[in-house]
Formats: C-alpha cells, structure tokens, sequence
C-alpha cells in the first residue's frame, strides 16, 4: 500500500481540492445554497483525476524512458521498479475509470457544460504525457495547469452548485491557475536538464536559464493581482491577507531565483504546493465569513 501512496504523490493533492473550495467559496459568498453531497463528490473527482494525472505521468514517462536514475526529481515507482509497467497501467485504468464514476454523477447533476468539462479533464490528465503527442512535451505543461487548475476547476466547480455562469469564477479561477503554472515551471525547471536530453521541450528547455528562473515568480506576482481586482470590485479589504502566502514564503523564491536547478527544488515545489493551498483556503474563508 505504501508504494501506491508514493505513487499518488500526495503533496501534489493540494492543488486540486484549493480551486474546489474557491468555487465553493463563492457561491455561498453570493449567498446561494450549497449542496454538501455535490461538493464533496466535486472534491472526490478532483483528487482522483490528479491522481491518474500523476499515475499517467509516473507510467508514460518511464516507458518512454524520460525518467531515469538522472532525474533530480523525487522517485518515480514505475521507473525505480517499485511497481512494473504493467501493474501501473492497470492501476491507471482504474484510477481513470473511478474518476470517472465520480464525474458521472456530476455530469448528469450538472448537464452540458459539466460533462464537456469532465470528458476534457480527463482526455488531458491523460494526453498530457500519453498518446501520440503528449502536450508535455510542447511547452504547453504552464498553459494547461493554469487552465485546469485554475479557471475550470472553480468555474466548474461553482456552477455545479448554482447552475448559472459567473465571469467572476473564471477571474476568481486565475489565482490558483497562475499558483499551478508557478508549480509547473518550478518542476519543469528542475527536470531541465534531463528533459533537454529527452527531448521534452517545456517552457524550462525553450527558455534561457536566466528567464526559465523568473517564470515562477512572474505566475506569483500575476495571483496577488485576484484579490486586489476582488477589492477593487467592492468585495472586503481583508482580501489583502490573501497575499500572506507569497509573503512568508520569500526566503524560498528568492533561493529559487539565486539557485541553479538541484534536488533542493524539491522542497520549492512542496513550498509552492503549500502555498497555492493556503492562497486558496485564506481567499475562501474571507470570502465565506466577511463577504462584501
């Protein structure tokens, strides 16, 4: 059991519950009900499809022989023989086909849009390393984690409990869209190295190292811009605090800056992690318990 646990990588789960409770957030911010059954299915689904994201990504890149004993990241199951290709790929499948069991339900509760969004989510948590052109390999790892993790996840997931539209949950969105792409990079730029041999070409490869380096911190300023707009727009002042993430954490953006890619980046993407999950949950409960 311990060697499926590492496979998920459960550090990584953050991020898919914190754009959930945004959502969640919002809707009772503009005072409609929430259904409790809907949004912890809501948060289900979102795990679990994180969960065959990492399983794709763990399986698809060691059989392309991408992950290696090179790699600085933190250990792949698949690659170090933990579990076989084939165990993992069966996992895979199940993995996907409970995701989808969960989105099932969401998809009929929430009709058209949610299913589109469902069937896309999961077309590209596995495309996204497998199939014929894996967008991993394309520079397109930034874009697609701000998509999905971003905008679509709360928009989706507020929608799911009011049936309307909401520009306001697609800006809301961007601030753990742009968290997420901030975590992308930081990965991307640790595996720089490994990936240019590989032939993968992220942002990280195609970029100078001087500005794959900044990348991270050009997504960090882009999210503190969310909550000044929410202000902006009358929503309370206390939203300030949102930015307290960003601000505790500067000893690790700024070795992020000052440092070369190493195994160290390990614990930046963690930090990162962290801080994407509690922008989220401070930018949720101000918005829950003080409103406008």
């Amino acid at each position: 059991m311990k060697k499926w646990i590492q496979a998920t990588r459960p550090k990584t789960l953050f991020a898919s519950i914190g754009p959930v409770l945004l959502g969640l957030a919002l809707t009772k911010a503009l005072n409609a009900e929430i259904n409790p059954l809907i949004a912890v299915n809501t948060i289900l689904c979102a795990i679990t499809l994180q969960i065959s994201s990492n399983f794709a990504n763990d399986y698809y890149d060691a059989v392309s022989g991408l992950d290696n004993a090179e790699r600085l990241g933190p250990q792949r199951v698949t690659q170090a023989g933990i579990v076989t290709t084939s165990q993992m790929k069966i996992a895979l499948i199940f993995v996907f086909l409970l995701c989808f069991l969960f989105g099932l339900n969401l998809m009929i509760h929430g009709g058209l849009p949610i299913i589109i969004i469902g069937l896309m989510s999961i077309l590209f948590a596995w495309a996204y390393t497998g199939g014929p052109l894996p967008l991993s390999r394309y520079g397109l790892g930034e874009l697609f984690a701000f998509i999905f993790f971003g905008p679509v996840a709360v928009w989706g997931s507020f929608y799911l409990q009011t049936k309307h539209h909401s520009d306001l949950a697609i800006i809301l969105g961007a601030g753990p869209g742009f968290l997420s792409s901030a975590l992308m990079s930081i990965n991307n730029l640790r595996d720089r190295k490994s990936d240019r041999r590989g032939g993968k070409m992220t942002l990280a490869v195609l970029f100078p190292l001087h500005l794959a380096k900044i990348l991270p911190h050009f997504f960090l300023l882009l999210s503190l811009l969310i909550p000044l707009y929410f202000i902006y727009l009358g929503f309370t002042k206390f939203l300030i605090f949102t930015c307290i993430p960003q601000i505790i954490f500067i000893n690790t953006w700024i070795k992020l800056f000052v440092e070369g890619p190493s195994v160290k980046f390990n614990d930046y993407l963690a930090t990162m992690g962290k801080c994407l999950f509690l922008y989220c949950l401070i930018f949720a409960t101000i918005l829950v318990v003080l409103k406008k």
